[in-house]
Formats: C-alpha cells, structure tokens, sequence
C-alpha cells in the first residue's frame, strides 16, 4: 500500500511541474517566429551500422517547443554579468517531454550476462530551458523533473520498438529500479573563439564548452571544444543533442541554405549517475562526436555518432550512440 502511494505521489508531482508553470510564466509574445525539435539517439544498428551494441544507454527521446517570450525575468536574464557585450543579446526558452531507456549488456539473453552491469531503468521527464546569446557566447540554463521507474514506461517502449523492427525480446524489465522523483540542473556555457589561429574564418569555426549538471539523477563537470566546417555558419551554436538541446541556434535564421560537417571532443568529471549505482564508476568519461548539419529555409536536418570511453570499470566494451535531430520553425 505504500508504495502504491508513493508512485500516486511521484506521478502527481511530476504532472503538476507543467501545470504550475502555465501559471507563473504567462507568455507573451516578442514575435512569432517559434520552433519545434525532435532529438533521437540509438545505438541499435540502424542508427550506427557500423558499431551496434544495444546496451546501457540504448535509446533516448526529446522533443522540443520553442519559443522567446517576452518574460522580463528573461530580459533581466539577458543583461545579467553580460554588460561588458557590446552585441545585441537574445533569448529563448524551450519547454521539452523526454525518455530514456538503460538496460544491462545481452539484454535478451540473461546466460550471457554479468552481475557486474547496469540494471534495467527508464527516466521520463518534462522541463523547461532558457537561453541567452550574443554573437559568439551563449548561455543554457535547464531544468529536468521526473521520474525513474516503472512509471516512466521504458519497457513498454522499448518492448513496442523490438516487436516493431522483429528484436530480440528484452527479459528483466521486472528488476528494473523502483519508482523516485528525479530532478536535474544543468548549465552550459558555449564561447567561439575569436582571435588567434583558431578565430572564425568563411567556412571554419571554433566553438568551447564547458557547464555542470547537478541533481538527484548526475552530478559531474563538462569541458570540450566543436570544429565545424561549412558554409554559412552565421551566429549558431550548434549541434544540439538531447542532453544540451538548441534553442537560439534553431530560432536565428541568418542564411536560408546552411551546412557544415563537425567534430566535438569532450569529458565529463563524474561525481555521481544514478545508473551506474553499485558498480565501479570511471571518474573522467570521455566523448568524441562526428555529424553533419544542414538547414534549409525552415527545416533543420542533423546526423551524428558519439563514442563514450568506459564510464564503469566491469563494462564489458566502449559503448556508441547514433542520432538524428529534426527542428522546424514556423
């Protein structure tokens, strides 16, 4: 019966996040050019043939609606410590519904598994972003609300997506971690580099990283740099992906034809994930990115794969993921 309760509980408080922001943040408007984003990541084969692993983080959903109110806690927002700017500042906010999906190595084959691994677990969340951004420096303030568990029904979604491509059956959802409340706050700040070797050319840029993510879900400091090559970069950011999504980069239609191949090499000092609980956990994880991005008129168009270093020290192999992003502004 208690725990019966606390899932009500869990799922109550989740519900009423959205419900309570319609009615501290009442929009108003600056102009109506506002977006939506749909962010997927895979490591099954059709995403990345070349390196399909189906294991631990195996599948994340987002998607995205944004927009720039006309908030004036957002405007004190976008002055705030960026006096010094001599550029115009603009804003954004995106408000997002997503899932992901954990399961251990060999997750439709329990013989082949090892005790050492990551349990069976779902996160589904909502959550709100704002942005800032001048010319070459923008600022990505989030927050996620949640709940890890049953509730988030990871395996049914993940049960429907192996009935529908013919998987294997996944065996061991009815281990999978209980129900709790999850919560995150992340901050990222993205800087171009402006002088130097490394300052922006017609076709070449530079772009750091660095922010943290603080909650009940990770805990860790990220550092890392984005090369882009292309043609009409204008004052983007991007790639977005699911963990750090565009906002402003999306909204900013300098050129209507954009496009540019990219790297990004990153790292993350890991204090705490939730699941990774019981096992040996790295400290530092490293990341190395490689898509492309094009834009045409309204429509964004993104492909990339991302390769993670070992993030606990029983994982079996470095783990991948494929992703595809959709943004269309209207």
């Amino acid at each position: 019966m208690k725990k019966f309760e606390s899932v009500k509980k869990t799922r109550s408080t989740t519900q009423s996040f959205f419900v309570c922001l319609l009615f501290l943040f009442p929009i108003r408007y600056a102009h109506a050019a506002d977006a939506v984003s749909l962010y997927l990541e895979n490591d099954s084969k059709r995403m990345k043939p070349n390196h399909a692993t189906d294991r631990h983080y195996t599948n994340g959903t987002k998607l995205v609606y944004l927009t720039q109110p006309d908030w004036q806690w957002l405007e004190d927002f976008s002055v705030w410590n960026f006096d010094t700017l001599d550029q115009p500042v603009d804003t954004a906010v995106g408000f997002f519904f997503g899932q992901n999906i954990y399961t251990p190595d060999h997750a439709d084959e329990p013989a082949e598994r090892s005790p050492d691994d990551m349990v069976f677990a779902g996160w589904l969340y909502t959550g709100l972003f704002a942005e800032r951004a001048a010319d070459d420096i923008l600022d990505h303030i989030e927050l996620n609300v949640g709940v890890i568990g049953p509730s988030s029904r990871a395996e049914q979604t993940q049960q429907c997506i192996h009935d529908l491509f013919s998987s294997g059956e996944p065996i061991g959802w009815d281990t999978q971690l209980d129900d709790e409340f999850a919560v995150d706050v992340s901050y990222l700040r993205q800087q171009r580099i402006t002088e130097g070797v490394l300052a922006p050319t017609e076709k070449t840029d530079f772009i750091t990283e660095y922010g943290f993510t603080a909650g009940s879900v990770h805990r860790h400091a990220q550092a890392g740099v984005t090369f882009r090559y292309g043609f009409n970069l204008g004052r983007t950011f991007g790639p977005g992906h699911m963990s750090q999504p565009d906002g402003i980069s999306v909204l900013r239609r300098d050129f209507e034809k954009s496009g540019y191949l990219f790297i990004r090499g990153a790292a993350r000092a890991v204090e705490y994930n939730r699941f990774l609980t019981g096992l040996d956990t790295e400290p530092l994880v490293g990341e190395f990115q490689a898509g492309i991005v094009f834009r045409h008129k309204k429509l964004d168009i993104g492909y990339a794969q991302t390769f993670f270093t070992r993030e606990f020290a029983e994982q079996s192999g470095k783990d991948s993921i494929g992703a595809i992003t959709l943004s269309w502004q209207f």
